[in-house]
């Protein structure tokens, strides 16, 4: 009842899909009897249906639109449902007026189990189509945020590794210059001021470096929004209708008619025949027709239609050729109502895989440091190499240095230099850092506070509790970016009186009407708290 009630309120009821189903239902099947029931009354009774659903569809428009703006859920229900009565209640009139106009006949049968008959098929087709709609929107918009989160992180990891490639490259023709430059001083006279320019030569070097993976941060948080297009067109697959979506729909869309033609036992005995006939065909289905096989798909649900035909003359023998309806109503709702459960998977699957995807990059560019190389680099710059210039330097302030010192100030910028050269490939980031490193590399997709206690970073050192905490974030994350496109999230943890870590990440957005397991994280808590939606999770910690 949520989900029907998720989709009647939602705001897109109205749709192009909805409208093309209530034309199909309105002309082949939901039509006036116009003057007896032979095929000529039928063709008769589906023009004025079709001219009906025309006068009916543009009363409509100004609905549609009022549902879209209207910002309360309840009102947009409401109105959606009394737009349903209202139509269903007039349609007859309106027919009726059509078809006097048109052929001076007034269509035959009760206006109220004419009624009836229209505000059960409008229900009925009509909220289907609207579930399997709404689901598929807000899948699609889902996959469509997390794939642009996606272009994000993938943007911004891909330009740290070329960074860290420049600063490489850098490191390598600087280094080669300070040897080029160290050779040459060493082999004139030596003396504090040729020392200090090869120190101020080494500084120079360890300040490009930085420089270079600052100007990378900069870049990265003045950049714009990644530009990103839909994601590859899905042909439209014949997928097996749910269960008793399909006959047993059809039928209970004619109960009021058949009530009124043969009384409640015929009616129930149509609903009857239909759960046979569609358990029969919806096996069939299943069993010979899998995707993608169309041809076999539409032969099983024409022979369904032949079936609920039979049905009907058996009960209703007199009804005349509009008893062969269901021979055409019955596959055209059938591939209806597949086409939509079908584009209703491949957004969810889509969804998935681009929320797996984004987890498995962020967690990527998380787990390594691109730049600790050339970020050690100018440590052993500063440190290791300037200070074998400064004790050089202070050695040669009064008077030539010996042999041995000159050999001994070589051997240390070397040491430094191939200790640079040695160190330049990607690291893990340490368990204790893993966390910062996560939100880090997030922070192109989504714009992440944090309030983490002293005490959790102790015990984030143990790389079993680090992980977890990382799986949980990284879900969460992904979370933020599937249910709104706010962009921000908050991170809070601290440790409970128990011992245990206390995680909660909440973002702006809404839960869908079931929520799934997410990434699998187990023993997690996703509820709504007012705007937000929150990831909350208690981890059991090491002890100190």
């Amino acid at each position: 009842m949520t989900t029907w009630w998720n989709a009647v309120s939602g705001g897109a009821f109205y749709t192009r899909w909805s409208a093309a189903v209530s034309l199909l239902v309105a002309g082949l099947f939901s039509v006036p009897s116009v003057g007896g029931a032979g095929i000529e009354a039928y063709l008769r009774g589906a023009t004025v249906a079709v001219l009906g659903w025309s006068v009916l569809a543009a009363m409509v428009v100004p609905v549609a639109a009022a549902e879209r703006r209207l910002a309360s859920r309840p009102a947009r229900g409401v109105v959606v449902l009394a737009s349903l009565v209202v139509v269903a209640t007039i349609r007859p009139a309106v027919n009726d007026a059509i078809s006097s106009a048109l052929f001076g006949i007034v269509p035959s049968g009760p206006a109220s189990s004419r009624i009836a008959t229209n505000l059960v098929t409008a229900l009925a087709l009509l909220s289907i189509v609207a579930v399997i709609t709404s689901r598929h929107a807000a899948a699609r918009a889902a996959a469509e945020r997390l794939r642009a989160a996606l272009v994000r992180v993938e943007r911004a990891e891909a330009h740290r590794q070329h960074v860290a490639a420049e600063a490489r490259a850098a490191l390598v023709a600087g280094i080669a210059a300070l040897r080029r430059s160290r050779e040459r001083m060493l082999a004139g006279p030596i003396d504090f001021d040729v020392v200090r320019t090869f120190s101020e030569d080494v500084r120079g070097l360890s300040h490009r470096i930085d420089r270079l993976l600052r100007e990378r941060d900069d870049e990265m948080s003045e950049a714009g929004p990644a530009s990103h297009g839909r994601g590859p067109g899905l042909s439209m697959r014949l997928v097996a209708p749910p269960w008793f979506s399909v006959a047993p729909l059809y039928a209970l869309a004619c109960f009021p008619y058949a009530v009124a033609a043969g009384g409640v036992g015929v009616g129930l005995a149509g609903i009857a025949g239909g759960v046979v006939v569609d358990v029969i065909a919806g096996g069939a289905v299943r069993r010979w027709a899998r995707p993608p096989r169309p041809v076999v798909f539409l032969l099983v649900w024409i022979a369904a239609g032949c079936a609920m035909s039979v049905v009907t003359y058996l009960f209703l023998p007199r009804i005349g050729v509009l008893g062969l309806v269901p021979v055409l109503a019955v596959p055209v709702v059938a591939v209806l109502v597949g086409l939509c459960r079908d584009a209703l998977s491949r957004a969810r699957t889509d969804e998935r895989r681009a929320a797996a995807g984004l987890a498995e990059v962020a967690r990527e560019a998380a787990e390594i440091d691109e730049s600790a190389g050339p970020r050690r680099a100018i440590d052993v710059l500063h440190g290791r190499a300037q200070g074998a210039c400064v004790v050089f330097a202070a050695r040669v302030d009064e008077r030539a240095p010996t042999p041995d010192e000159v050999d001994d100030f070589r051997c240390r910028t070397e040491a430094a230099f191939e200790e640079i050269l040695e160190s330049g490939d990607p690291e893990r980031m340490p368990a204790s850092e893993s966390l910062d490193r996560l939100i880090e590399a997030w922070a192109p997709a989504v714009a992440v506070t944090q309030r983490i206690d002293d005490a959790v970073r102790l015990r984030l050192s143990d790389p079993d509790a680090a992980e977890r905490v990382v799986s949980v974030v990284t879900e969460a994350l992904v979370n933020a970016v599937k249910h709104s496109g706010a962009r921000r999230a908050r991170v809070v943890a601290r440790v409970t009186g128990s011992g245990s870590l206390l995680l909660r990440v909440s973002s702006p957005g809404r839960l869908g009407p079931v929520s799934g397991r997410g990434l699998g994280t187990v023993g997690r808590r996703v509820y709504q708290d007012g705007d937000d939606v929150v990831l909350e999770t208690v981890i059991t910690l090491p002890s100190l």
